[in-house]
């Protein structure tokens, strides 16, 4: 059966073949150009409308604003690519690696990218680049540069708009009037994007509360797990609401033991059974639990100490001295009904918290841990990877922002990364909501993706590249910093060529670079 993605690929190579051979045609008419493998339908009738807007508009104060937003912009966004690099290197000096993302996520096109959706983003992405072009002819009208034409974009769909200044006008223009009309662009796309995530933060967030207060499943550590991810965990054993989201630290259930698990999958309630206890998630290569511990074992105690969380295995664990031996005894179950049970035994020995923090996270590494054992495993209560429920709504609504603003802003941008965004309907059933839950929900992703959508939009145009808007707000800005005494070396063209083919070769390579990293899984 032939995929999604081949058909979508198939479609764009006939389309690109046909813009291309029939170019020298195109190029004939008055009514339609070839713009790569794009192709503009222009309008030259009914411009009016720009005066008439422009009239209204303060299109010069907001040009000026303009401008500070796109220097602001080019600066966070290079900061963002130069961090991720950063970050991405350190992971390669660790041996740390994550899944390499697929190709398709890498190109902001609804349809094509998978985490953007065909409805909500197709609808984000159009308006803003809509309001992006229509934003550059109506700063160009107030500042009295002829509009030739404006119309619609298509890359087999309609994909944008565009507005097309007079080309003489504009090359004979100030260049500071030039910089305002290119920085409305980016500038009206940031500000809409700001409006957006403020109406997400301080009004959607606060109406969103949780139904119950369980333990939401992120992630599940083991085959053996029957509770889906994205449930809910209401109740485990005799815990039950937000006391469930204690068991990983405070549990006093017997590890091992099969207890009753309620859980809430879409919004309907469910039963199952599931095994107490520390469940070993993974073992680090190299380390001495790596060869002698089961991943998906119940750890059920260290030194003839019962375990029954994860407090008391630290304690455990940080009374041994590196380099002594440890026995401990695990469960291993056979089903995702908890039975099947072996009991497997195991001597291993230990070494210090420092070695594994030296070789992995230098940064984080303490003196005290050179008296602090370790063995090198990874666990979970039970294989749950867990959040509180009433941790997740700030998560998915921004409002979580507020309190850690610049990572958490970060993290909100990835939600879609994470299958949050749009919110699905199984996670949506475990909120409450003010008015209707279709709607609300609607509202609420359709502002999400207006705000991420015109905010990359607004910080890539922003970027001194060369095909971007950008590109030519940096040139222009040479050009208007020459005027000054103290910049009147910029007078030297040369000077101002090399300083434009250092940006540019900058962001080329911070764009590649980021690229590399993320299709090969850093």
């Amino acid at each position: 059966m032939i995929s999604d993605l081949l058909i979508v690929l198939f479609a764009v190579i006939i389309w690109v073949a046909l813009i291309y051979y029939f170019a020298p045609g195109i190029r004939k008419t008055r009514n339609f150009s070839p713009y790569g493998p794009a192709l503009m339908v222009k309008i030259t009738k009914n411009r009016g409308l720009l005066d008439k807007v422009s009239k209204r508009f303060p299109g010069r104060a907001f040009s000026r604003i303009s401008v500070v937003i796109v220097i602001a912009s080019a600066i966070i966004a290079i900061a963002m690519l130069g961090y991720g690099i950063f970050l991405g290197i350190l992971d390669l000096k660790s041996g740390v690696s994550s899944a390499a993302l697929p190709v398709t996520e890498l190109i902001g096109l609804p349809g094509i990218n998978p985490v953007i959706p065909i409805g909500y983003g197709a609808a984000a992405l159009i308006s803003a680049v809509v309001i992006h072009e229509v934003f550059h002819g109506i700063v160009a009208r107030k500042h009295g540069i002829k509009v030739k034409s404006v119309g619609a974009l298509f890359f087999i769909i309609p994909i944008g708009a565009f507005v097309e200044p007079d080309e003489d006008e504009m090359l004979k223009a100030d260049p500071v009037v030039r910089r305002r009309i290119v920085a409305a662009g980016p500038g009206i796309n940031i500000v809409i994007g700001v409006v957006a995530i403020l109406i997400l933060i301080f009004l959607m967030a606060p109406s969103v509360h949780p139904i119950h207060n369980g333990a939401y499943l992120e992630e599940s550590g083991s085959k053996y797990i029957s509770v889906p991810t994205g449930s809910e965990i209401i109740k485990f054993g005799n815990y039950s609401g937000n006391n469930v989201n204690s068991l990983a630290m405070n549990s006093t259930l017997v590890p091992g033991k099969i207890y009753n698990v309620t859980y809430l999958d879409k919004g309907k309630e469910k039963n199952t059974t599931m095994a107490g206890g520390i469940m070993i998630i993974s073992t680090l290569p190299g380390y001495p639990a790596y060869d002698n511990l089961t991943p998906g074992g119940i750890i059920l105690s260290v030194d003839n100490a019962t375990i029954r969380n994860d407090t008391q295995l630290n304690s455990v664990l940080d009374a041994v001295k590196p380099g002594d031996t440890v026995n401990i005894s695990e469960a291993i179950f056979s089903t995702s009904s908890a039975t099947g049970l072996k009991v497997k035994n195991a001597t291993i020995g230990t070494v210090s918290k420092y070695s594994y923090y030296a070789e992995y996270d230098p940064s984080a590494n303490k003196a005290s841990y050179k008296n602090e054992s370790f063995i090198g495993v990874t666990v979970d209560y039970a294989g749950l990877g867990t959040v509180a429920i009433s941790d997740l709504s700030p998560i998915i609504t921004g409002g979580i922002i507020v309190k850690n603003p610049v990572p958490n802003f970060l993290g909100y941008l990835g939600l879609p990364f994470e299958g949050l965004s749009p919110v699905p309907s199984g996670v949506a059933a475990l909120f409450s909501v003010p008015f209707t839950p279709l709607v609300f929900w609607g509202i609420l992703n359709t502002l999400y993706w207006v705000f991420w959508l015109n905010f990359l939009l607004g910080i890539t145009n922003a970027l001194p590249f060369v095909v971007l808007d950008g590109g030519q707000f940096f040139r222009d800005t040479l050009f208007i910093g020459e005027r000054r005494k103290s910049l009147s070396f910029l007078k030297n063209d040369k000077v101002k060529i090399g300083i434009s083919t250092f940006l540019n070769m900058l962001v080329f390579l911070l764009l590649f670079g980021s690229v590399i990293l993320a299709v090969h899984g850093v």
